[in-house]
């Protein structure tokens, strides 16, 4: 069973994403995860936590740790270079992966409409591209408030709990570098 070490920025992402790690590694992993609260602190603070990962399992290391930001609407590729930069000088005993969510996670969420329907109980709109809308977040807020849910970190579970990885990953490419993530061992 590997240990992933899982950076992120909020508690939705948080939530989601030990999910979604959880289906990527056919549920043999064991997520521990890190919030930093927003974007901004993200970029912060991430190394530090990557530091924290060393010892974090019992005095050893995670086997791998994943750090995951929302694109919202910035080029992905200029922020994993600012990310990159961020450890350019560190090693760690574990690999470490660097990924932004284009554009941010609801993009992924709302990519597999029947997971967003057993969420609300209603049939959900498809999405055939969720990475083009300007702003996934509020477009998941208004499905699921039609449905009278609000959007929290633990319906963010719910749906990252019932999602089709395969559905995801046809519709987001920035998905498919994450499951190739979790995957590269």
């Amino acid at each position: 069973m590997l240990t992933f070490g899982l950076v992120v920025e909020g508690n939705d992402d948080e939530a989601a994403l030990k999910e979604l790690v959880q289906k990527c590694a056919s549920g043999d992993a064991t997520v521990m995860g890190r919030r930093c609260g927003n974007r901004v602190r993200l970029m912060q603070k991430f190394p530090g936590f990557l530091e924290e990962f060393r010892h974090i399992k019992e005095g050893t290391s995670v086997d791998k740790a994943l750090v995951v930001r929302d694109a919202d609407n910035k080029d992905p590729a200029k922020l994993l270079v600012t990310m990159e930069g961020k450890v350019a000088n560190r090693t760690y005993p574990f690999p470490i992966k660097l990924l932004v969510v284009v554009q941010e996670l609801e993009a992924w969420l709302l990519a597999d409409e029947h997971a967003v329907s057993v969420v609300t109980g209603k049939g959900a709109p498809i999405v055939q591209h969720p990475e083009k809308l300007y702003d996934p977040k509020e477009r998941l807020k208004s499905v699921l408030s039609a449905a009278k849910i609000s959007y929290t970190p633990e319906i963010a579970r719910k749906i990252a709990a019932s999602a089709n990885v395969d559905a995801i990953e046809s519709r987001c490419p920035s998905f498919k570098r994450f499951r190739e993530a979790v995957l590269d061992c």
